[in-house]
């Protein structure tokens, strides 16, 4: 058959011909084939991709941080079809970076059911659905850490250590500090490698709402020998740990609702950066406040402070004032949150390491409670006061205008050289 087909020129050309067009309807039918799928799976598709690149852990000399502030959860938060759904519509921001930071402000025991003010604690479930949104690194020091007691604090050690084991299992590694062992220990830390980067992360707070059980918790004391001792902590803690980027998360021990920063908290704050800090973010305040960039021309090394970041998601906005011009009282700002992104290049000059901030940007957020009384998280943007005009909550939309405007207004970024 093979010489009968060589042999007939007539028989070649048409059987090549036939060839090539059953050939080109194949390719024309896979190609049409391809693009209608390619149309319905381009969301799974971009979800490879961005798995992909987090999965891409390759060296890199720049590294993007998120920062928020307190992640609460008040009776109204429990009371949601899904508690994806909170996170939903700022999942993308949080995602984006390379690490997100956020305080769990309660304890997380199992063995409890879900608690309200003044003694909280939340689910594992409601804290796996915050890692599920994007979250890396968290605080677990707070004034409210021993709301449980030390039964409380036991059991959200261990939930912390299941959830840091189960979520490796699946890719995504987790990191918590805030919480001891034993009363015997040093304050606990934990380093952060991401990109080539080696982050020291350390959580403290000077705050607590009752006193037993304060030696299973990173807490200092205010007084000035216990915040100079901190400090030599501090120095002693980076050179013991060489690291390019030092993170120290504090629960400040200041006045709620407040914006004004305290001289004595500048005060301290900038020591601990003398002392090795690269980060302060703190928080505790309950409403967002100023951050400041430093920038060291002797040692080439740019540090920030956080002041506080309000609240990521709480149900301390219970009443929002939609019909007036200004809030009522400061309880309004807790329902707005900042997720502060913050850019960071290493680098070395003359054998010494630099550290720059390329860029910071804030994205500010708001706790949104939608017609089936659901408290989920929205972006503070014209897209939203947008959308509730669509639907026809016009004071919702003004009300909306105003805290962008507010946030705007009474919070910004400071450059400070030294």
């Amino acid at each position: 058959m093979r010489k009968q087909f060589n042999n007939s020129s007539c028989y070649s050309i048409f059987s090549a011909f036939l060839f090539a067009v059953l050939v080109l309807f194949f390719i024309s039918c896979a190609s049409q084939q391809k693009s209608s799928t390619s149309e319905a799976e381009t969301p799974e598709a971009q979800t490879l991709i961005q798995n992909a690149d987090a999965d891409d852990d390759s060296p890199r000399d720049t590294i993007t941080l998120l920062f928020a502030g307190d992640i609460m959860a008040h009776s109204v938060n429990y009371n949601i079809s899904s508690y994806d759904k909170i996170w939903r519509d700022v999942k993308e921001l949080i995602k984006k970076p390379d690490l997100a930071f956020g305080n769990i402000e309660a304890p997380v025991d199992t063995t409890q059911s879900a608690s309200n003010y003044p003694n909280f604690n939340m689910t594992k479930k409601y804290v796996q659905a915050v890692i599920d949104a994007g979250f890396d690194v968290f605080s677990l020091a707070n004034n409210h850490t021993n709301d449980q007691s030390l039964k409380g604090i036991n059991e959200t050690i261990k939930t912390s250590q299941t959830l840091t084991i189960e979520n490796a299992e699946k890719g995504h590694k987790i990191y918590f500090s805030g919480l001891k062992t034993s009363p015997e220990s040093q304050f606990s830390y934990c380093i952060v490698e991401r990109h080539g980067w080696k982050i020291l992360f350390l959580a403290v707070t000077e705050i607590l709402n009752r006193p037993d059980s304060a030696s299973h918790i990173n807490y200092i004391k205010t007084s000035p020998e216990a915040k100079e001792a901190f400090c030599k902590y501090i120095a002693d803690l980076k050179a013991s740990n060489p690291c390019d980027l030092f993170v120290l998360s504090i629960h400040a021990n200041e006045s709620e609702y407040v914006r004004t920063v305290q001289d004595s908290q500048e005060e301290f704050y900038k020591a601990l950066l003398e002392n090795g800090v690269d980060v302060v973010w703190a928080n505790h305040a309950h409403i967002i406040k100023n951050r400041k960039i430093i920038v060291d021309t002797k040692t080439g090394r740019e540090k920030l402070i956080m002041y506080a970041n309000g609240n990521t998601i709480s149900g301390q906005r219970t009443k929002p004032e939609l019909t007036s011009k200004n809030p009522v009282s400061e309880r309004d700002n807790t329902g707005d949150g900042l997720l502060y992104q913050v850019e960071f290049k290493k680098g070395c000059d003359n054998n010494q390491s630099t550290l720059k901030i390329l860029r910071a940007k804030p994205f500010f957020i708001t706790t949104y409670i939608n017609t089936a009384y659901e408290y989920v998280l929205k972006p503070l943007n014209q897209d939203f006061i947008d959308y509730l005009n669509e639907v026809q909550r016009l004071n919702w939309a003004k009300y909306i205008e105003r805290r962008i405007k507010i946030n705007k207004d009474a919070t910004k970024d400071i450059i400070e050289w030294q």
